[in-house]
């Protein structure tokens, strides 16, 4: 069929290709968000890791050409995948600049009223997971103030219940979960918090650390995967083993906010509104090209 359509290039966007692409003589391009199955395969059922092994590779045999959207991304993909490195091209997700524009007082009100946020918090953003690691942000939270509390926006997993049993009785009322916030209220959420953190051990990316600096708050993330790609230098950095160094960098962050937004602001402005349809063409005219 696709022959027949007279296609010339096809474009698997979520890491998968047709079986049987290049005996077609069709090229084929693939985007390829992360290997995280194969690099932390303890966070997936068995099987599913076999099956995402399987369709890497037969990915592979069929690509022509790979997008991956970080240079971590493309690091796992030489690693696991031995593919040619010219062949790989690094295309950064574009972020919107929504989260840019600055909500007024009655809507912060409205928002810290409607999800009964604590006067001072530090907040986290995604799925609770134990790849996310937003435990090491709760062990953190018993060595700071007694004041600063923890909120987590995001969906619940069986994770969750590893978190209650964690708590204890002196941060149940300190750590807060909301799920099902919608990116309108999200807004005001991130813009009233102090300090963002992202402990999770690994990531293809890392667009709420981009969404935590848009608001005008300092970030601290984990070390090991492609955190610091995101954020850029102004950023803090720990072990995702290490509670200690979280919350002395969360201290350090809150208070040196003044200092480090500015700079990391000037940084993620490279990911914001990128002409990513212009990047992705010139791929696709590199493999015209070479077919002739």
């Amino acid at each position: 069929m696709l022959r027949e359509n007279g296609v010339q290039i096809f474009h698997g966007l979520s890491g998968e290709l047709p079986h049987g692409l290049k005996a077609s003589g069709i090229r084929g391009i693939v985007t390829i968000h992360d290997l995280i199955f194969m690099r932390h395969p303890e966070y997936y059922n068995w099987i599913d890791v076999q099956i995402y092994k399987r369709k890497f590779y037969q990915t592979l045999r069929e690509a022509d050409r790979i997008i991956a959207i970080s240079e971590r991304t493309k690091h796992d993909i030489l690693h696991y995948g031995h593919f040619p490195e010219d062949r790989i091209d690094v295309i950064y997700q574009s972020c919107d600049t929504r989260f840019r524009q600055r909500s007024d007082d009655e809507t912060k009100q409205e928002v810290r009223r409607r999800y009964s946020l604590p006067d001072r918090y530090i907040l986290n953003v995604g799925t609770v997971e134990e790849r996310k690691n937003v435990l090491l942000a709760i062990k953190a939270l018993r060595r700071l103030p007694s004041d600063l509390h923890l909120v987590v926006v995001g969906r619940q997993t069986n994770y969750q219940n590893t978190i209650q049993r964690a708590l204890g009785d002196s941060l149940k009322g300190r750590v807060h979960f909301l799920q099902g916030v919608p990116n309108a209220d999200l807004s005001g959420i991130y813009q009233q918090a102090e300090c963002f953190v992202y402990p999770s051990r690994y990531e293809g990316f890392g667009i709420p650390i981009i969404e935590a600096v848009q608001s005008g708050l300092p970030v601290v993330a984990a070390t090991g995967s492609c955190l610091e790609e995101a954020g850029g230098p102004d950023c803090l950095y720990v072990s995702p083993d290490s509670a200690d160094d979280m919350a002395a960098a969360i201290v350090q962050a809150i208070g040196r906010r003044a200092e480090i937004v500015p700079k990391s602001l000037a940084y993620v402005a490279r990911f914001e509104n990128r002409n990513v349809a212009k990047n992705v063409l010139e791929c696709y005219n590199r493999l015209l090209n070479e077919v002739k």
